[in-house]
């Protein structure tokens, strides 16, 4: 599989017997299908952070103007669920196969605060993300919301209870 944003080659690792496509070098982005969704459900939180701390290129990010394809289909265009430059985040997801393309470089680069600044600006930035953007998703339809939880589980299953108050 080729990455949705630069076209690196994606990399599978495995955390805590989630298998993930990693980005690892380039942009750093991740794919999640939907064949791990339910295994996501039963893991503690947090358990996927080694996620958050995969190898990026300095520099490389590909904010689209054009469409993602998604990288198991390949055909399919990913439909951007949310973007933000000020959170160095993108979200999106595959209408046909229901992956998720997720590009937290933001979230990322939270981790590597001194652990005293580190729980607020997590905090900060899922108040963002879940209370603004993921909110505004389960508003539009019952799909939508279904969609919304999912990916709620997949920011916890990459980032520590403590460090946020999702």
């Amino acid at each position: 599989m080729k990455c949705p944003a630069c076209q690196n080659k994606l990399h599978e690792i495995v955390v805590a017997g989630i298998k993930t496509q990693a980005c690892r070098g380039e942009c750093g982005g991740l794919w999640f299908d939907r064949f791990q969704f339910k295994k996501i459900q039963a893991l503690k939180s947090g358990i996927g952070k080694s996620l958050l701390m995969i190898e990026r290129a300095e520099g490389v990010k590909i904010y689209r103007g054009a469409e993602h394809t998604c990288p198991a289909c390949k055909t399919t265009l990913l439909y951007r669920h949310f973007f933000s430059v000020d959170g160095d985040t993108e979200i999106n997801q595959c209408s046909k196969c229901s992956g998720f393309w997720i590009d937290l470089a933001g979230l990322a680069k939270l981790q590597s605060l001194p652990e005293n600044q580190r729980k607020q600006a997590v905090e900060k930035y899922f108040a963002t993300i879940i209370d603004k953007k993921i909110s505004e998703m389960r508003l539009i339809h019952r799909d939508m919301e279904q969609q919304a939880q999912v990916l709620v589980q997949i920011l916890q299953f990459l980032c520590p209870e403590d460090q946020w108050t999702g």
